[in-house]
């Protein structure tokens, strides 16, 4: 765990734990030494759409394998 004093660490390891690899952490610390704050924030918007578009992809696999699994059981129980 970083040092709550060590700003960067902080930083570096929320945006580790958020996912993001070693390149798209250097990238956004190098905003934010460039007071490049606007292009950060769509940096990280684009990135919160990328993970929320993944749940998405995984919500529709996981509804497909339950409506099989549904159908399955009702076929079963016909027979």
């Amino acid at each position: 765990m970083a040092l709550a004093t060590d700003k960067t660490a902080v930083i570096t390891e929320n945006l580790a734990d958020a996912g993001l690899d070693k390149k798209e952490i250097a990238e956004c610390l190098e905003m934010i030494n460039q007071h490049e704050f606007t292009a950060l924030q769509k940096f990280l918007s684009d990135y919160r759409r990328k993970l929320l578009d993944s749940i998405h992809a995984y919500n529709d696999q996981i509804d497909c394998l339950d409506y099989f699994t549904y159908t399955l059981k009702k076929s079963l129980e016909v027979k």
